[in-house]
C-alpha cells in the first residue's frame, strides 16, 4: 500500500475551485521573484514557457499559484523552477494559514458567491473546511478572493458584553453612535466598491483567459487510460540506471501498444512530451524524473496524453539494483495503465526524497548525532506519509543503530514496533525486510535474521544491504561452527557485493572482519586497508590499527590509533585499545591514566560499559598486584558480559573470555578454590579446543596457565602466535619464558 500524492483532480472552466493539493506562500512567491529579477508576474510566465518550449503561455497556472490556491505540486515546482528555488521552499506554511484564517471572514451576515453554505463566522471561528497535504501542512479551503496584497476589511458582529441590557439583548446604540456609524459606513464604501470591481476584473480575467489546461503538468487525466492500439512514446530518462528504466518501460508496454522497444533513443533531442504531442508523433507520452542521492535513486513517472502531464508512479532502487528487481517495480508501478484501471495510489515523491535523505546518514560512520539526524527525516516521511513503508522501515533501521551505540534494549523494542507496522504495509519491501533482519541479528537470532535477508534478496539478488549484513549474521555462526563451506559463502556473498560497489567502504571492511575472525590477519589488514582509503573515519582506523598491533606492528598501529582519536576523542574502545599498547610495552601506570578516568564516568553515570573495557583494567590490576581492584573489575565485566549476551548463545570469544575471568576471580579468590569448580573450568576450557579466532586463542592460553597447566598454555600460545604475534606478546605469557608467575598480593 502506498500514499497517494494529493492534488490530483481534473481541471476544466466549469470546474475551477481547486478543493485539493498545496498552496503556495504569497510572501515567499513575492520574495523570490524579486530575488530572481522579475519584476511581474508576466515575466514568470514567459520563463516557464520558454524553459518547457511550450505552445502556450500558462498564465492561469502562475496566476492560480501566486493567488494562494490549492493546486496540484507540480504546478508549484514549475514556478519554482523558473524563480531558480525549491518547491518545498515556497509552500504556505502553518504559521502563515494561522494568520489567514484569522483575516478570512465573510463580509456579510448572508452567504454569496464561493462562501455559500459555509455558514456564519464569528470573530474568533475558524473556517470550516481544513485538509492536511503530503508535505505535513494545514491548508485551508480556497476560497474566491480578490488577488490584494491586504485582505478586505471585515465587518465585525460580535456583541460586546458591556452594553448587554439583562435578558433583553443588545442595547441599541444612540442617536450620536449611530450617526457615527453611518459616518463610518459611507467611508468604507468607496473601498468596498472598487474592491468589488478588482474582484469582478479577477474572475472575468481567469475565466476568459486562454485557459492551460492544456499544458498543466499538474493535471490529472480522469477516469481509465486507454493504451490498447496507441502509439506510444516514451522519452528517455537521465541518470544512473536510466537507460535500464527506460529499456524496461518499453519492454513492459511493447505488447499492448505500438511501441517499439529501443525507439526512445529517436526522442533524445526532443525537449518535452508536448512537442511529441503537438508534431502527432505519439498518441501517449511516458516520461520521467531521476534523482540520485547517496547510494539510491528516487524516480518518478509520468503520463502526457492532449499535451496534459500527470504523475503515474514514484519509486525508490539502489544504484546496484538487478534488472529483475527494477522490471518488477516498474511493472508493479504500471499496471494500473496495463490493466486499465483508474490511477491511484501513488507514493508521495518528497516523502521518498526525505527516506533517502534519512538512509544517506547510514552510508558513513555511525554517531549518536547522525542516527538522530536520520530519525527526525524517518519521522518526518510517517508524519507526512503514514501509509508508505519507508518511514518505518528507517526507523527501524535507526532505532537497531542506537541501541549499538546505546546497549539500551528499549530501542530494540521500539524497533520492533516500527518494523512491525512497516510490515503490515508491505511486506515483501525489501527495506523491511533487510530492517527485520537486522534487527533479528543484533538481538542474536541468526537463522531468524538470514531468513529475512534471503527474502530481500530473493527480491533483488543485487541489494548491497542484504549481502552485506547477512555476511555480518553467518559470522557469528561461522565462529561456533567452523564451517568451512559457511566461510566460503561469506566471502562469496561479500566478493559480489564489493562488485555491485566497489566505492562501498563497508564492504571490504566486512571482508577484513570476515578473515580476521578465520585468522587471516595479514587478509584482514589488506581488506581494512582498502576500507580506511575509500573512507577515512574511526572505524576503518581503529580496526586497521587493532589488526597491524594483532601482527606486532605497534608503530603503525599507534599512529593509526592517533589518527582515529584525532576524530574520536573519547571513543571509549579506542581508548581501550591504547589503554592496552601500553600494558603491552610495560607503560602500566599510563594504561591507568586513560582506563581509571573511563571507569569513573561509567560509575558515575550508571550507563552501561563495555566488559573488554573492565576485563582489559583488571588485567592491569592484577599485573600490579591490586588485588581487591582487579576482583571487582572481572566481576564487573562478568555481569555486563551476560547483559551482552543474554539475548541469545554467546558465541565462542565470549565463552571463552567469560571462562578466563571465572579462572582469574577463582585464583585471586582461595575461598572460592574447590576441587569440583576446578574440575568443571578445566571441562569448560577443553570444550573450547576447536577456537581458532585470535582472541579465543588469547584467552585459553591464559585460562589454562593458571589451572596451571603450561603445556596447554604454551599450546595456543603458539598457535596465537602464529597468526598473531602481537597479541602473543602479552606480559601475561611472560611466564612461561621465565616459568614462574602468579600476581603478587598488596600488603
Amino acid at each position: 500500500m502506498t500514499t497517494v500524492t494529493k492534488g490530483q483532480h481534473t481541471d476544466s472552466p466549469s470546474n475551477k475551485p481547486r478543493s485539493r493539493g498545496i498552496r503556495a506562500s504569497q510572501q515567499k512567491l513575492r520574495t523570490a521573484q524579486l530575488a530572481a529579477g522579475f519584476k511581474s508576474q508576466a515575466e514568470v510566465v514567459d520563463k516557464i514557457q520558454q524553459i518547457e518550449g511550450l505552445k502556450k503561455a500558462p498564465r492561469s497556472l502562475v496566476s492560480r499559484v501566486f493567488r494562494g490556491e490549492s493546486v496540484d505540486p507540480l504546478s508549484i515546482e514549475r514556478v519554482a523552477k523558473a524563480l531558480d528555488v525549491q518547491a518545498w521552499a515556497l509552500y504556505l506554511d502553518s504559521a502563515e494559514v494561522e494568520h489567514q484564517s484569522s483575516n478570512d471572514a465573510p463580509e456579510n451576515d448572508e452567504p454569496h458567491g464561493s462562501h455559500a453554505n459555509q455558514g456564519l463566522l464569528s470573530p474568533g471561528t475558524q473556517p470550516t473546511q481544513m485538509q492536511t497535504p503530503t508535505n505535513g501542512e494545514i491548508q485551508k479551503a480556497p476560497q474566491a478572493e480578490p488577488s490584494l496584497d491586504q485582505p478586505l476589511s471585515v465587518e465585525e458582529h460580535s456583541v460586546d458584553d458591556s452594553h448587554s441590557d439583562g435578558n433583553n439583548g443588545p442595547s441599541q446604540p444612540s442617536a450620536p453612535e449611530q450617526a457615527h456609524q453611518a459616518q463610518q459606513k459611507n467611508k468604507r464604501m468607496p473601498f468596498l466598491v472598487v474592491t468589488l470591481i478588482v474582484l469582478l476584473g479577477v474572475l472575468v480575467i481567469d475565466r476568459f483567459w486562454p485557459m492551460d489546461n492544456a499544458n498543466s503538468s499538474g493535471s490529472t487525466l480522469a477516469g481509465i487510460v486507454d493504451i490498447d492500439n496507441k502509439v506510444v512514446a516514451v522519452m528517455p530518462i537521465k541518470g544512473r540506471r536510466g537507460a535500464d528504466i527506460t529499456r524496461s518501460i518499453e519492454q513492459l508496454l511493447a505488447g499492448p501498444t505500438e511501441l517499439i522497444v529501443g525507439s526512445s533513443a529517436l526522442h533524445a533531442g526532443v525537449q518535452s512530451p508536448q512537442e511529441l504531442l503537438r508534431s502527432k508523433k505519439a498518441d501517449l507520452v511516458i516520461s520521467g524524473e531521476l534523482i540520485e542521492i547517496g547510494r539510491y535513486i528516487a524516480v518518478r513517472l509520468f503520463l502526457s496524453r492532449d499535451e496534459d502531464m500527470q504523475q503515474v508512479w514514484s519509486g525508490v532502487f539502489s544504484k546496484s539494483s538487478s534488472q529483475q528487481y527494477l522490471e518488477l517495480q516498474l511493472k508493479n508501478g504500471l499496471n494500473t495503465l496495463l490493466t486499465k484501471r483508474p490511477i491511484a495510489d501513488i507514493a508521495d515523491w518528497y516523502s521518498l526524497q526525505r527516506f533517502l535523505n534519512g538512509m544517506q546518514h547510514f552510508e558513513g560512520e555511525r554517531s549518536e548525532q547522525v542516527i538522530l539526524r536520520a530519525m527526525a527525516d524517518f519521522q518526518r516521511v510517517i508524519s507526512s506519509a503514514p501509509d508508505l513503508v519507508h518511514g518505518y522501515a528507517g526507523m527501524c533501521a535507526a532505532l537497531v543503530e542506537q541501541n549499538l551505540q546505546t546497549s539500551d534494549k528499549n530501542n530494540l523494542e521500539e524497533a520492533s514496533k516500527y518494523c512491525s507496522a512497516g510490515l503490515e504495509i508491505e511486506p515483501n519491501s525489501v527495506f523491511i525486510q533487510n530492517a527485520l533482519g537486522n534487527l533479528a541479528r543484533v538481538k542474536g537470532d541468526y537463522l531468524i535474521a538470514n531468513a529475512h535477508f534471503e527474502q530481500a534478496l530473493h527480491a533483488d539478488p543485487n541489494d548491497v544491504t542484504a549481502l552485506q549484513k547477512m555476511a555480518e549474521s553467518q559470522m557469528r555462526i561461522f565462529l561456533k561452527s567452523r564451517d568451512p563451506e559457511l566461510f566460503s559463502q561469506i566471502l562469496s556473498q561479500l566478493e559480489h557485493a564489493a562488485e555491485l560497489e566497489p566505492n562501498n567502504w563497508k564492504i571490504p571492511y566486512t571482508q577484513g572482519r570476515a578473515h580476521y575472525f578465520k585468522g587471516d590477519q595479514l587478509g584482514a589488514i589488506d581488506y581494512f586497508s582498502q576500507a580506511a582509503e575509500l573512507s577515512v573515519n574511526y572505524q576503518t582506523l581503529n580496526n586497521l590499527g587493532a589488526l597491524e598491533f594483532c601482527v606486532g606492528d605497534l608503530q603503525n598501529a599507534k599512529a593509526h590509533y592517533q589518527q582515529a582519536l584525532t576524530l574520536k576523542p573519547k571513543h571509549t574502545v579506542l581508548l581501550s585499545n591504547i589503554a592496552v599498547l601500553h600494558f603491552y610495552l610495560g607503560e602500566n601506570q599510563q594504561a591507568l591514566d586513560i582506563f581509571e578516568p573511563q571507569i569513573k564516568l561509567i560509575t558515575e553515570e550508571g550507563g552501561p560499559g563495555l566488559y573488554q573495557l573492565w576485563s582489559n583494567v583488571a588485567d592491569v590490576y592484577r599485573t600490579q598486584g591490586h588485588i581487591k581492584k582487579a576482583l571487582q573489575a572481572y566481576r564487573n565485566a562478568m555481569s555486563e558480559l551476560d547483559r551482552e549476551v543474554s539475548q541469545g548463545e554467546a558465541n565462542v570469544m565470549q565463552k571463552a573470555s567469560r571462562l578466563a575471568m571465572y579462572i582469574l576471580v577463582t585464583e585471586l579468590s582461595p575461598e572460592l578454590q574447590t576441587e569440583p569448580l576446578l574440575a568443571s573450568l578445566k571441562e569448560q576450557a577443553e570444550a573450547l579446543n576447536a577456537a581458532a579466532d585470535p582472541v579465543s586463542l588469547h584467552q585459553l592460553a591464559l585460562s589454562w596457565l593458571h589451572l596451571g597447566d603450561e603445556d596447554k598454555a604454551r599450546h595456543y600460545r603458539d598457535k596465537l602466535r602464529a597468526i598473531c604475534p602481537g597479541f602473543a606478546a602479552s606480559p601475561d605469557f611472560n611466564a612461561l619464558e621465565q616459568k614462574t608467575w602468579g600476581p603478587q598480593r598488596e600488603t
